[in-house]
Parts: structure tokens; C-alpha cells; sequence
């Protein structure tokens, strides 16, 4: 048998909220400890799942979209570069951590989301000053927008 036999009291700030768990002395109170232990487990659980860890895992090309004049190039090159917009995707590893994966090559990376923009920036190991744009979350896909010599490439990705 549990017993408590001394009243304890538990503050817990989160948010600014303090909640006093009061007397606890009779028999049976094993079920309400648990409870309030299953409550802190869930609480912790929620305030670790911030936007990032949505982003964890590996993200493919589902469509890519090119702005080129047809009358400078050829379908033979447009399709050439759709292709190898399609052979890269990439994995988010954690919260910092990022390897591109592009013609078998592996390159490690870091990468940063900005909250106010929805922004995914990235820079290769070893080249910190160098920063460059992954995409924009949008819902669930990250798409990117570039600007190439041969004009416009859209890139949306979903994950896996």
C-alpha cells in the first residue's frame, strides 16, 4: 500500500500559471499521482514539438516548375534540368543538422528556420558566411523559387 502521510505541495510555473497540488493522504491516491504525472509527461512532450521538429526527416521533389523561354532552349535541355532538380532532396536530421543529397554526393549542412518568414536558410559545413535559401514551409511542402541564368526554377518538396 501507497500512503502519503505528510501534505506536500508541488508548484509548477509554466506560462506564468501556478498550479499547488494540495493534500494528499488517503488511500487511492496512487491513481491521481499518476494522472498528474501523465499531465507533466504530455505537457513536456507538446513544449518539445516546436515547428522545427515537424520539419525532421526526408524531403523529395514532387514537382518542378521551369520559367524559361522555349524559344531559347531546347526540350532536350528544359527536361535535363527538370531531372536534376528531381535526383536532389535532402534530409532534416535534428533541429540544426541537414545533409543534401545531389548525384550521390553527400554535403552536410546547417540550417535555420525563421519563424516570422517561414524561411529555411542553410549554409554547407566549413562555409558558415555563405547562407542560402532552402525554401518557404508552405502547409506541408517547402517550396523554392530560383533564379537562374535560363530563367525562373520552382521546386516543391514533400516529405516522405
Amino acid at each position: 500500500m501507497f500512503y502519503i502521510t505528510n501534505y506536500f505541495f508541488m508548484n509548477f510555473f509554466k506560462a506564468g500559471i501556478v498550479i499547488n497540488f494540495a493534500p494528499l493522504k488517503t488511500k487511492g491516491n496512487m491513481k491521481n499521482i499518476m494522472v498528474i504525472a501523465g499531465l507533466f509527461i504530455m505537457m513536456f512532450m507538446v513544449s518539445c514539438s516546436g515547428p522545427e521538429q515537424k520539419l525532421i526527416g526526408t524531403w523529395k521533389v514532387t514537382d518542378v516548375q521551369t520559367g524559361f523561354n522555349e524559344n531559347d532552349e531546347t526540350p532536350e535541355m528544359l527536361s535535363q534540368v527538370v531531372e536534376m532538380q528531381k535526383q536532389t532532396y535532402f534530409r532534416i536530421l535534428n533541429d540544426t543538422a541537414m545533409v543534401i543529397i545531389s548525384n550521390n554526393n553527400t554535403h552536410e549542412a546547417k540550417w535555420h528556420l525563421n519563424p516570422k518568414t517561414s524561411v529555411i536558410s542553410y549554409s554547407f559545413n566549413g562555409m558558415e558566411t555563405r547562407i542560402n535559401t532552402l525554401g518557404k514551409v508552405e502547409g506541408d511542402q517547402i517550396i523554392n523559387t530560383s533564379n537562374t541564368p535560363l530563367g525562373v526554377i520552382t521546386t516543391t518538396y514533400e516529405k516522405e
